[in-house]
Order: C-alpha cells, then sequence, then structure tokens
C-alpha cells in the first residue's frame, strides 16, 4: 500500500525464459495455480489444477489424465479393449455352439440376452478398441491427446 491507501501489487509477467538443456523455454504464469507451469503443463478447467503432461480430463474416472496416471489410464484402456473382444468370442462362441445343436432361430429366440449382449459388444469393441488405437498412437509419437488436438488445428490453420 502507499501513503494514498491503493494497491502497489503488480501480478508478474505472463511469460519467463529459462534455460533448459542448452534451451530457451517459455513458461507461462498460471494466474489461479499462481505459479509459472513446467513445459507441457496445461491449466484444467473442470478440476482448477495445473497438470503436467495433461492429456485430457476423463468424466468416465472422474479426474485429469497426466504424467503421473497415463500408465494406469492406457491400461485401463487396453485392458478393457481385450475384456470387451474376449467377451463377443465368447458370445459369438456361445450361440455358434447352441445353434448347431438348436437351430439359428430357436437359438435367438431362447437365448435374447446373448443376442443383446453380441450386440452391445459389436458397437462397443469397434469404439473401445479406436480409443486403444488412438492412445497407442499418442504414445508412440509422445504425444498427449491435448497437443495432438492443438497440431492438428496448427495444420487446419496453415493450409
Amino acid at each position: 500500500m502507499d501513503n494514498m491507501g491503493t494497491s502497489t501489487y503488480r501480478p508478474p509477467a505472463r511469460t519467463m525464459e529459462v534455460v533448459i538443456n542448452k534451451y530457451v523455454v517459455k513458461l507461462k504464469y498460471c494466474y489461479t495455480c499462481k505459479m509459472f507451469r513446467p513445459p507441457r503443463t496445461s491449466h484444467c478447467s473442470v478440476c482448477d489444477n495445473c497438470v503436467e503432461r495433461f492429456d485430457h480430463h476423463c468424466p468416465w474416472v472422474g479426474n485429469c489424465v497426466g504424467k503421473r496416471n497415463y500408465r494406469y489410464f492406457y491400461a485401463f484402456i487396453l485392458s478393457l479393449s481385450f475384456l470387451t473382444a474376449f467377451i463377443f468370442a465368447c458370445v459369438v462362441t456361445h450361440l455358434t455352439l447352441r445353434s448347431q445343436r438348436d437351430g439359428f432361430l430357436t437359438t435367438l429366440k431362447t437365448t435374447p440376452a446373448s443376442v443383446l449382449e453380441l450386440v452391445i459388444c459389436f458397437f462397443s469393441v469397434w469404439s473401445i478398441l479406436g480409443l486403444s488405437g488412438f492412445h497407442t498412437y499418442l504414445v508412440a509419437s509422445n504425444l498427449t491427446t491435448n497437443e495432438d488436438r492443438c497440431w492438428q488445428n496448427c495444420a487446419r490453420s496453415c493450409k
């Protein structure tokens, strides 16, 4: 406070340049968290926290996916892919063996739950395998979902 009763607080600069491994890196200041964000860190508007290697905020697991928990998220979607494919294969085998004994139409009439499970697994397996494939691409490219989205937006605007 000065002698007039007004505040003289001045917020820090928006960016700060630091040298990391002989490279100059710009760090952005997060006014919410009141800190300079390390490289590849983003602020999650849902959690209201800065997350290092921020990938996305996942509503299915209820938190941000980033540096500290990405491997568990990736293992989760891979295991879910295998589980869905396994259930689909088991239901197809069950219906095939049963239809050889009772006939195809009789099997469909007597096992409506298996048919419903087959339909749900058929549509689920493609979306879950697609998600696993996308995250495998991200792991191989050393990118996050957030960074991949930024690169795609940059590529579109440059055309």
